[in-house]
């Protein structure tokens, strides 16, 4: 059985599935398809770029649903070509020379150092409170927290803040395929492990342009019948077509209007329950975690 189990109180050989949105406050159509999936569909819980334009619209929308599961989607960049953000802070290592952040991964890591990703981190986090969202989790927006770069500031301000993160339980197979970022994995989670942290045993998270959008239905469904024991944390970037989408990112707009039509009801819900699978969002791991840890 594993340790985020037995903290969540369910059998040994139960399979519990996340069903998880990103990037909500990304654009208006992604909140108009997150909100809608979080309050009658088949999603579980969300996240929410803070620095992203939409962002002040997802405050809104948690503030009238206090419902709604919604973390943050903890962003050191910014992709698009044509639609750019910047930073909450003005750190010089986190920003392009256009003003937003940077497009990629590998470009954050030769600019920013661990002190402007920490110090960046900590004001996505007090924005969010401080707009009245009640955050349940962290996780990563293009996996740039998990380079060993920023993986330690990513990892103190979840035990600061007491919250739950976007962190799989990593094994020896998994440690030998990060290759030179297994020790940095590796140390974060024997620190998590050891203070009783809840971690995912497994993540589904080649979603998007991965799959076509005719195929995700039965693609998904099968994912879902071949889940293991365990905690899984599942991801889609759900977004109502429309002109904004298509010109902010026209190669994944297909690809994301059929998330939305796949999770704005309860179908895929209901079908994970025909399974025998239970589901659950991050709020209540969080609250699961606080009840385990001595009073702040």
């Amino acid at each position: 059985m594993t340790r985020t189990l037995e903290l969540l109180g369910y059998a040994p050989d139960d399979r519990v599935l996340i069903i998880h949105a990103d990037d909500a406050g990304f654009c208006h159509a992604s909140n108009v398809a997150v909100f809608e999936a979080l309050l009658r569909g088949s999603l579980t819980c969300a996240s929410t770029i803070v620095p992203a334009p939409w962002f002040a619209e997802t405050a809104k929308l948690c503030r009238e649903h206090p419902q709604a599961d919604m973390g943050i989607h903890t962003a050191l960049n910014c992709e698009y070509e044509t639609y750019r953000w910047p930073g909450v802070t003005a750190a010089r290592g986190l920003h392009a020379p256009d003003g937003g952040m940077w497009r990629d991964v590998a470009s954050v890591a030769a600019n920013a150092t661990p002190d402007e990703a920490r110090d960046e981190l900590r004001a996505q986090i007090e924005r969010a409170l401080h707009a009245g969202i009640d955050v349940t989790h962290l996780d990563t927006h293009m996996g740039t927290v998990m380079h060993p770069k920023f993986l330690a500031p990513y990892v103190e301000l979840a035990i600061e803040y007491r919250l739950p993160l976007f962190f799989i339980r990593p094994n020896a197979h998994r440690l030998e395929a990060l290759g030179w970022r297994a020790d940095a994995i590796a140390a974060q989670s024997a620190r998590l492990d050891a203070l009783g942290w809840p971690l995912l045993d497994a993540i589904i998270v080649q979603t998007l342009s991965e799959i076509a959008p005719a195929d995700k239905e039965q693609r998904f469904r099968d994912m879902f019948a071949s889940l293991r024991p365990g905690l899984t944390h599942f991801l889609v970037h759900p977004a109502k077509r429309g002109e904004e989408l298509d010109a902010i990112t026209p190669g994944d707009a297909p690809h994301r209007a059929r998330e939305y039509e796949l999770f704005r009801d309860r179908s895929m819900r209901d079908y994970c329950e025909t399974l025998g699978i239970k589901l659950t969002g991050y709020r209540e791991i969080r609250d699961r975690l606080r009840a385990s840890l001595p009073a702040a």
